[in-house]
């Protein structure tokens, strides 16, 4: 058997395996599906880190203040982070008895949200990005998980906000498998990303195992895979929506993405004794199939540009004997009763259809109306080989040493 066919049956096993396991697990806790009720709803703050966020942090803020909740139960912090920009004029313009601005000396995300638990006095924070915007009755929804005293964190689910690039509209595509993914991460007990849109927490983990990290790339992670260290729970609210900007050129969304997978290489290493079965799923499955699955991704990503390049050098090697007379080199024979059935079409229609599924299932549970349309071929052609490019890129800066900076920013 050639390797080509070797790869391709351990990448669509494994992807089959994966989806099945993911759709059986989401249909076994349905019932759990629907948010915990809150018989109480006990006063937070909800943190804004901003730096040079002028353009969205009225949008931002609006949208905290238009929550669905108790009056006198919700402040509201936020840190500019050394902005140059007005980012600090706009938002002390909604300065007010349950609204504080703060400007410091720029130093990251991490450092301006530490900056602001000091300041908060309730017992539950959350964080909200600069760039993000929440749905008025999802801090509701959300409150009613921490009934349970081992829930240490509750994540909402992300959606990109008026997609209008290809871009745009392809992340839209990944965001809604995250949404699904997120879900069945919780039933498993294995969510290791507290996003940075709308993540809340219980003020006493900070209290008792320090702030976030402000070394990490991605302090999202961190706080995430320490909590689970720490044997609590992590938990999530599939229709608690937030919608946050996606970049909308390659540029900006190379650069966050080598920082998100960066930061996830280094944190997974920090905390590489969850690689566990102490740890259930996280450390059993999840993390480990995290990194076969990014091992599978390069294996057909330089395997198909090998194979195809090749026989686009061979190509072109033809066209020039025949002096580039392209038509001598056209051969196209039709059998409309010929249909190929081989086992590897079957799999991929059967693998494509699971994929529809689960877009279906996560529009579904988070109340999603927009059309997936032809979108989600456009994310099926390109997206694997953008992942590729990124893991690619990430792995060869941790050989040569590179590092890549905050280049300021707190989102």
């Amino acid at each position: 058997m050639q390797f080509g066919h070797i790869l391709f049956y351990v990448t669509t096993y494994f992807s089959l395996f994966s989806a099945l396991l993911m759709i059986s697990t989401l249909f076994e806790n349905k019932k759990k599906l629907i948010n915990p009720p809150a018989t109480k709803y006990p006063a937070i703050t909800l943190i804004v880190p901003a730096y040079n966020e002028e353009k969205s942090i009225a949008l931002t803020i609006r949208s905290l203040l238009d929550l669905d909740y108790p009056k006198g139960k919700l402040d509201i912090i936020v840190v500019d982070d050394g902005s140059t920009d007005k980012t600090y004029q706009i938002s002390s313009g909604f300065s007010s008895s349950n609204v504080k601005v703060y400007k410091k000396a720029n130093g990251g995300k991490a450092s301006a949200l530490n900056f602001a638990i000091k300041e908060c006095k309730t017992k539950f924070v959350g964080a909200l990005d600069a760039d993000s915007f929440v749905e008025r009755d999802s801090l509701k929804k959300m409150m009613g998980y921490f009934e349970n005293p081992n829930v240490m964190a509750v994540t909402p689910s992300l959606k990109v906000y008026d997609p209008k690039t290809l871009l745009q509209k392809i992340q839209r595509i990944e965001y809604l498998t995250g949404i699904f993914l997120r879900k069945v991460f919780s039933f498993l007990g294995s969510i290791h990303v507290t996003p940075g849109p709308f993540s809340l927490y219980r003020k006493s983990f900070f209290k008792e195992f320090g702030g976030y990290d402000e070394s990490t790339l991605t302090e999202d992670i961190e706080i995430a895979l320490r909590i689970q260290s720490n044997n609590f729970a992590i938990e999530n609210s599939a229709d608690a929506i937030v919608y946050t900007l996606g970049p909308d050129n390659f540029s900006n969304l190379f650069k966050q993405r080598i920082r998100w997978y960066l930061g996830f290489l280094d944190n997974v290493i920090k905390y590489k004794h969850l690689f566990n079965p102490k740890y259930g799923n996280l450390g059993v499955f999840i993390l480990p199939a995290s990194f076969f699955s990014v091992f599978l991704a390069l294996a057909s990503f330089f395997y198909a540009s090998i194979k195809y390049g090749k026989a686009l050098l061979n190509y072109l090697f033809k066209l020039n004997s025949i002096n580039y007379d392209i038509i001598k080199m056209i051969d196209f024979k039709l059998d409309v009763f010929y249909l190929n059935t081989t086992n590897i079409i079957f799999m991929s229609v059967f693998l494509l259809s699971l994929g529809i599924f689960i877009l279906y299932i996560a529009r579904k549970i988070s109340n999603d109306p927009a059309k997936i349309r032809f979108f989600y071929f456009f994310y099926l052609a390109f997206y694997w080989m953008l992942f590729s490019i990124w893991w690619s890129t990430v792995f060869i800066y941790k050989i040569i040493g590179k590092r890549i900076s905050w280049e300021h920013k707190s989102n």
